[in-house]
């Protein structure tokens, strides 16, 4: 009999009894007990011949202090990946690497949330990367900072994103080469996606010699294509493009009383545009009509135009364009570019009192941190808690100490919503200046008095400078 068939005789005599089953009961559990460990008992590892692993390298790495460490573990038992960020970034600065004790969890963190990575990789130190090389799910960190040169050819196999990210790494690497390699194979791709991930690839190390291969896509039939290649021209401030709008815009707009209006039986009285200036515009029925039109021209000049034009600087010129009955088009244009000007600011203001919804976040999530956190403080004097919370949440981080400061005073100046009366803002403790905050503890907790997960938040965040200030004085 198998010691299977055993077991569930076994079982069996259990179900009916041990007297009608012909034993005792001491005798039925007993037999019960061995034959149950035989047949569903774990099994003994197999022997493993792989000798053990050798001993870390030696590692010249300066660990952090150990106030610094205790602030990370309470950062990691969070769970918080901003404050991780926060903290990686100043033990870089500092020039240290994290403590042994902490590197599994800081590998692990890393692996399952990529956008972690180049802030984990830089504090895992020589002893963090050999960890690295052990496990495979970890290799990602295993060979630092250093990128492998990457195979053109081979990165043309590779699906959607990934493709993308192999050419723009190729880019940096060798901006020339690549962007050779793109002009060929733009010539001989048949499918419109794959000329736009090479048009796309442009994005990374972009500049004039770029500007040819750009201008043959704007003659590509495919809208994804033409569009992506005119979004890249745009940002180019001497490129032919500019100049072809900036024609259009000294020819069809003139200067009137009350700011700039088109100019009667000229370029923009026309129902429909000429085929030169449709190819300079949108495809994707953004650009349509008198307002689209003057819009697309805007987005193609840089704010030098407006401060040349008009003779005046930046905030003069800013200005000067929210008048008029096509100020917001022509702000809206204007918003695309921010990056070229000199003087943002007056640019940004102007632009986000002329933009609405999506329009408005995305300009503001493209800007310098602290330009844009000023900006919504500038135009939100009229928002109520709500826009002003969302608006902050789009913001890019860490804000500068004016930008925190006015920003708390907006917060603290408001009423708050029935479903946050009492709570702290979390955008404002999680992404504004710490010394600010830490300076403003009394008045932000007398202000909001319920204690939450953002004032956990906080206290971390001046922890954490304390803990590399101290160590910067004892050095």
């Amino acid at each position: 009999m198998t010691l299977r068939a055993e077991w569930d005789e076994a079982v069996q005599a259990a179900l009916v009894g041990a007297h009608r089953a012909g034993t005792t009961p001491s005798a039925l559990l007993d037999r019960v007990a061995a034959l149950g460990v035989a047949a569903h008992g774990a099994q003994l590892p197999p022997p493993v011949d792989t000798p053990p692993l050798p001993a870390a390298p030696a590692s010249d790495d300066v660990l952090v202090h150990p106030a610094a460490r205790s602030v990370l573990v309470q950062i990691l038992a969070l769970d918080d990946q901003v404050l991780l960020t926060e903290w990686c970034g100043m033990a870089k600065a500092a020039r240290v690497v994290a403590d042994h004790r902490e590197l599994p969890a800081l590998l692990g963190l890393g692996t399952a949330h990529p956008g972690l990575r180049p802030a984990v990789a830089a504090v895992l130190g020589a002893r963090g990367r050999w960890l690295a090389a052990i496990r495979p799910a970890w290799a990602w960190a295993a060979t630092g900072v250093v990128a492998e040169e990457v195979d053109l050819d081979e990165a043309l196999d590779l699906p959607g994103t990934s493709r993308l990210a192999a050419l723009r790494r190729a880019r940096n690497q060798d901006p020339a080469k690549a962007r050779a390699f793109l002009a060929a194979q733009f010539e001989v791709q048949r499918r419109a996606t794959d000329r736009q991930v090479l048009i796309s690839a442009l994005e990374a190390n972009l500049g004039p010699d770029d500007e040819p291969l750009l201008e043959r896509a704007l003659d590509d039939r495919a809208i994804g294509v033409h569009d992506e290649a005119l979004r890249l021209l745009r940002t180019l401030p001497t490129s032919a493009l500019a100049e072809r709008a900036a024609e259009r815009l000294h020819r069809g707009l003139w200067l009137t009383a009350d700011g700039f209006d088109v100019q009667t039986d000229e370029l923009w009285a026309e129902t429909a545009p000429e085929p030169d200036e449709a190819r300079d515009l949108l495809k994707d029925g953004s650009e349509a009509g008198v307002a689209g039109r003057l819009r697309g021209a805007a987005a193609s000049v840089p704010p030098q135009h407006w401060t040349g034009r008009l003779d005046t600087d930046d905030e003069g010129a800013a200005a000067e364009l929210t008048r008029g009955p096509w100020a917001s088009a022509l702000l809206r244009g204007v918003a695309q570019n921010l990056k070229l000007a000199d003087d943002a600011r007056p640019w940004a203001v102007a632009a986000t009192r002329s933009l609405t919804g999506m329009e408005q976040l995305e300009m503001l999530g493209g800007l310098p941190a602290d330009l844009a956190a000023r900006t919504v403080v500038e135009v939100s004097r009229q928002w109520n808690y709500d826009l002003l919370d969302h608006a902050c949440s789009q913001l890019p981080a860490p804000w500068g100490a004016r930008a925190t400061a006015d920003l708390l005073d907006r917060y603290a100046g408001m009423r708050d919503p029935r479903w946050r009366a009492g709570r702290p803002p979390a955008v404002l403790l999680a992404r504004g200046d710490a010394e600010v905050l830490g300076a403003n503890w009394a008045r932000i907790t007398e202000r909001w008095p319920e204690h939450t997960v953002e004032l956990d938040v906080l206290r971390l965040r001046m922890q954490l400078r304390e803990a590399f200030n101290h160590r910067e004085e004892s050095q």
